[in-house]
């Protein structure tokens, strides 16, 4: 059978996939069965005994996942859930700017336990990579996803092998390991300090992350920069750097027998840069091209991919779920399929002859087959996509040798102490400077980045098809296949592209503090925005949790933000939405009074041109003729006592269900509001569950289906108070916090609403 590694793979690849997922014992068993069923099926099929392997390959994924995505009865487990402090030994095997990670033994709280495992520890001192510790402090899980777009921690950290942190504990060095890791860490401090002296604190940050690994030193600036134009991938240490690398390496040593002594070092250059997927992936690739070179065998490309990701899913089954991981694939798999037909393809278009023609065809296949896969991946991780991506690595890609040599020659010779270091830093300074005129020049043409939102699976399963299907058109030259695919691809643009008519209305984590934001006839609106930090300057929850759920859902912009009081812990994130997303107009209650954040914020209003209209009892804004915000409160007549009671209270009417949304009014105001009509299906808990909101008077008025409360996991308030929810219980009104569900959705439908939430 041609190409076995490519079927191997699916079945590896498919276990893996089940056995992420939460199964019974049976389900393991029928979906093992069935997976046996189908290489007995294959193996009649093909008429390959081989292939009967395949069910155990099944297997072995779905074990391999299963173990990893299901620990039993981990004893570090127990430590954190009982929050009393530790004690333990490590050693230190990575070192971060903000934390060290140590991989940890001899636990214990009563007594000590001999379990091996990962912990990042958030310190201000110095360490090195090899340091024995003795660490005392409280152990803690890796944090949940409370929103839908917040960054999965558990995912990042557990690819890495880590499943547990510590905040600010007591460290004392015991010694030191003296490991391979640990020379190789400081001959990568070496290199990072040299590079430091060299460049600026800009350029340095990129060729940290293209030389050695480290993208913790890069600025948000050039992040941002980098993504928008598509070439963030240059910053990754992937095939190109190994090939470079490789062909250096083959003509010091020339002979075939000296192929074991280049595999050796292109693995030693993989542990010396922190052996992310990618690198080893094309240190795999590499070592297959290398060999078959040695054994006189012809190289193919989709078999060593296949081949490389084998052997890191069966190390790692967690990097199924992995950005750079599949991105590293994507693109390499897209390479491989699409760039020798794409590069035909162009040679007809493009006038002229001769080589430098097909260069240049060549580059335009070889660019826009690298992204023709990663596209989705943008969509699924980012929610967005660069336009031009495959233009800006046309320029960029053929020179990225230019900047990895300059750059490493550069090391080199300033570590001997040799002047012309000064000439190769100022090639890879002119070099990085293009890079960065490209990167500007795509970011400056309309409609860089389209922003999708995060696809439905509906549009991914039909864009891998269609993906699949043009494989098999352009490799069997059908071209009804072309049109299937077209087809297929179409349709799932489509679907995305779907007006979401239905009303939906999201109550974000915002810790403590109101955020929500609803979607309505094709209109966006948000109630409040959270906030906790008192630096009116200081990043808050308007740009890590309000802008993050936008762009989940594909939106840049907000109809309709209405602010009910001016605490930091509602208004502050509007206020930082202000001038990162386009905001139609603002709602404020009257008479709302004063802050250094209010002024603060009516200067910002004014500075980007945003409407500011201030709004009491008996006033609505209406979406359509069926849906509307009413206010209720407060009256322009009577001034509150204090900020919370002069809290707006609105109420949004769909034409099928109602929504109150209460600020942090007490119950003093509450009962102002009796002889209004209050009447609401779902009503949104005033003041975070306080005891002094909530009254039964109020809540038997309001008389809601569900109620939500908005408040922080372990807040120093004690909400939702036992008060409140006792009044909640009494009369049956089911509730959600925040604080334990993380986001709670609602969807509107005629008759009926439902809910979900992210932590289940």
């Amino acid at each position: 059978m041609k190409r076995p590694m490519v079927i191997f793979l699916s079945f590896l690849t498919f276990g893996i996939i089940w056995g992420s997922l939460e199964l019974s014992l049976s389900w393991f068993i029928l979906i093992s069965v069935l997976s046996f069923a189908a290489g007995i099926l294959f193996s009649c099929f093909f008429r390959f005994k081989g292939l009967i392997l395949l069910s155990l390959l099944f297997i072995l994924g779905f074990v391999l996942s299963y173990n990893k995505t299901h620990p039993m009865n981990h004893i570090c487990d127990g430590i954190a859930e009982s929050k009393n402090e530790c004690a333990f030994t490590g050693s230190v095997t990575d070192v971060n700017l903000r934390y060290i990670t140590v991989k940890g033994d001899n636990f214990g709280v009563f007594g000590k336990t001999k379990h091996k495992t990962k912990i990042i520890c958030y310190t201000d001192e110095s360490y090195d990579v090899g340091d024995e510790l003795e660490i005392t402090g409280r152990l803690n899980t890796l944090s949940v996803k409370y929103n839908p777009s917040d960054f999965d921690e558990i995912q990042y950290y557990g690819c890495k092998g880590i499943r547990y942190k510590i905040f600010e504990p007591e460290i004392k060095l015991k010694g030191h390991n003296h490991s391979l890791f640990r020379y190789m860490y400081f001959l990568r401090e070496k290199a990072r300090s040299a590079i430091d002296d060299m460049y600026d604190e800009e350029n340095a940050g990129i060729l940290k992350a293209m030389l050695l690994g480290s993208h913790e030193y890069l600025t948000q600036d050039i992040k941002t920069l980098y993504k928008n134009a598509g070439i963030y991938h240059i910053l990754a240490i992937s095939g190109l750097h190994i090939s470079l690398i490789a062909a250096a390496l083959m003509l010091i040593f020339r002979k075939r027998s000296h192929s074991i002594i280049i595999i050796a070092l292109l693995f030693a250059y993989s542990l010396f840069t922190g052996l992310s997927p990618s690198t080893v992936r094309a240190s795999l690739m590499m070592s297959v091209l290398i060999i078959g070179r040695l054994l006189k065998r012809r190289y193919d490309i989709v078999s060593s991919i296949c081949f490389s990701a084998f052997i890191l899913l069966v190390a790692n089954p967690m990097y199924i779920k992995d950005c750079s991981f599949l991105y590293s694939y994507g693109s390499v798999i897209g390479i491989a399929i699409f760039a020798s037909p794409f590069g035909r393809l162009f040679s007809r278009i493009i006038p002229g002859k001769g080589r430098c023609k097909s260069f240049v065809a060549a580059s335009f296949g070889t660019s826009l087959s690298a992204v023709i896969i990663t596209k989705l991946m943008n969509m699924w991780f980012f929610y967005n996509f660069s336009v031009y991506d495959f233009i800006s690595n046309l320029f960029v890609i053929p020179t990225v040798f230019l900047t990895i040599f300059c750059g490493a020659a550069s090391i080199l010779l300033y570590g001997m102490k040799i002047k012309l270091w000064v000439i190769f830093s100022y090639g890879a300074k002119l070099v990085l400077l293009y890079y960065r005129f490209i990167a500007e020049m795509v970011n400056a043409l309309p409609f860089n980045i389209i922003y999708t939102g995060k696809p439905s699976f509906a549009f991914a399963a039909l864009y891998v098809i269609a993906v699949i299907v043009l494989g098999l058109a352009i490799y069997n030259k059908r071209k009804s296949l072309v049109l299937i695919s077209i087809a297929a691809f179409a349709s799932g643009i489509t679907i995305n592209a779907l007006p979401k008519l239905s009303v939906e209305i999201a109550y974000l984590y915002v810790g403590q503090g109101d955020g929500i934001i609803g979607r309505a006839d094709g209109k966006i609106f948000a109630i409040d925005g959270g906030g906790s930090k008192q630096e009116i300057n200081e990043t808050d929850e308007g740009t890590y949790t309000m802008l993050p759920y936008l762009n989940y859902m594909g939106e840049r912009h907000i109809d309709y933000a209405f602010v009910s009081h001016i605490d930091n812990d509602h208004l502050k994130g509007i206020y930082e939405l202000v001038g990162q997303t386009d905001i139609k107009h603002i709602y404020l209650p009257e008479n709302c009074g004063s802050s250094e954040l209010y002024d603060a914020f009516v200067k910002k209003t004014q500075e980007y041109n945003v409407p500011v209209s201030y709004i009491s009892k008996g006033e609505t804004v209406k979406i359509n003729e069926d849906m509307y915000f009413e206010c209720l409160s407060p009256d322009k007549n009577v001034k509150a006592d204090n900020v919370n009671d002069s809290s707006m209270v609105i109420k949004f009417c769909d034409g099928n269900n109602t929504f109150l949304f209460t600020g942090d009014i007490s119950a003093e105001a509450e009962n102002s509001l009796l002889d209004e009509n209050l009447k609401a299906d779902v009503l949104k808990i005033a003041h975070h569950g306080s005891k002094y909101s909530s009254s039964k008077a109020f809540l038997a008025a309001v008389s809601p289906s569900v109620a939500i409360i908005s408040c922080g996991r372990n807040n120093v308030y004690g909400f939702p108070s036992e008060e409140t929810k006792a009044n909640l219980k009494d009369f049956d009104i089911p509730y959600y916090t925040t604080a334990e569900c993380g986001t709670v959705i609602v969807k509107s439908q005629p008759g009926k609403i439902n809910v979900r939430h992210v932590i289940n």
